[in-house]
């Protein structure tokens, strides 16, 4: 009878769905936890220059914004090469354990989009602080208006395999997946952007199938600070807009920086087949050849080869 028991239960484990343990807290670091691991962390500020002079975390590295968004063939803010980032990791005098903590102000994305860029190219031991400067200051926090000295440079070795090497997609990717039901295509802009009411490229309006979800519906407002909404409540945002882990998920904004921030969200809650399309609507409005629906809500098609 004993043996019998076992084996019910045996089927039972192997039939249920397999269960992921990634964590939003894989990808996003909160202002205790930096806090407390201040001594073993390389910090880094994304923001504009001028607010990094008028007060940033005691210790943190400016890291521009250009050192980590390349311009190739006319599409601007697409993934560096490795040799700019290890350039720019050089620079900063870490090694691949060393771990980065970036941050912005508490709604700017682009501290995720150097976490996703670094992630992609194999350094996985960089993080976006939860609430950024905004929050660490308001909570007085050690912050400082003098110059963080210059680290002595690494000589930085990328590592052979990067966790997020396939996390990536480019224009053809997108095109090929159309109308599959079984891939997501998430633009993460404004309202008026999906609408095309607010024109930003060559052409206003969105991916053809595309699901809408500002990226700022991950997070909430807590002490007028912008953070992450809890990991239950994001679930079910995504899951309401048919954004769901069984799924392939491309997210997209107009640059691949605020789809950086949601694609970091999908990658902790555990999804497996995640993409940040970086060329995004900049690159796919500006090119005649792919699809649209405008402002008008009117197809707009042309032929496209893949591959080119």
């Amino acid at each position: 009878m004993r043996h019998v028991i076992w084996l019910v239960v045996l089927v039972l484990l192997v039939s249920l769905p397999s269960v992921s343990f990634a964590a939003l807290d894989d990808f996003f670091v909160s202002t205790d936890w930096l806090a407390q691991n201040r001594d073993r962390v390389v910090v880094v500020d994304v923001r504009k220059k001028p607010f990094f002079l008028l007060g940033h975390i005691e210790g943190a590295q400016y890291v521009p914004r250009e050192s980590f968004l390349e311009t190739r063939h006319q599409v601007k803010s697409l993934v560096p090469s490795t040799a700019v980032i290890t350039a720019t990791l050089n620079r900063l005098g870490v090694t691949p354990e060393t771990i980065i903590v970036a941050y912005a102000e508490d709604d700017n994305p682009y501290a995720a989009r150097l976490v996703w860029t670094l992630r992609y190219h194999g350094h996985s031991n960089s993080y976006v602080l939860n609430g950024g400067y905004d929050k660490w200051s308001a909570e007085g926090r050690e912050t400082s208006l003098f110059p963080t000295p210059d680290p002595k440079p690494s000589d930085y070795r990328m590592p052979a395999e990067a966790e997020c090497s396939d996390s990536r997609a480019v224009a053809d990717d997108v095109f090929t997946r159309l109308d599959n039901p079984a891939v997501v295509i998430w633009d993460t802009r404004r309202d008026a952007e999906f609408a095309g009411t607010e024109v930003r490229a060559d052409r206003g309006g969105h991916i053809p199938g595309a699901v809408h979800l500002n990226w700022t519906e991950l997070q909430t407002e807590k002490d007028g600070i912008k953070v992450l909404k809890s990991q239950d409540e994001i679930v079910t945002l995504l899951k309401s807009r048919g954004i769901t882990s069984d799924k392939e998920v491309i997210a997209h904004c107009q640059t691949g920086v605020r789809s950086s921030y949601a694609t970091l969200v999908l990658l902790g809650l555990g999804y497996k087949n995640v993409k940040n399309y970086d060329g995004s609507w900049i690159e796919w409005a500006n090119d005649p050849s792919l699809p649209i629906v405008n402002a008008d809500g009117r197809f707009e098609s042309a032929a496209r080869v893949t591959g080119n």
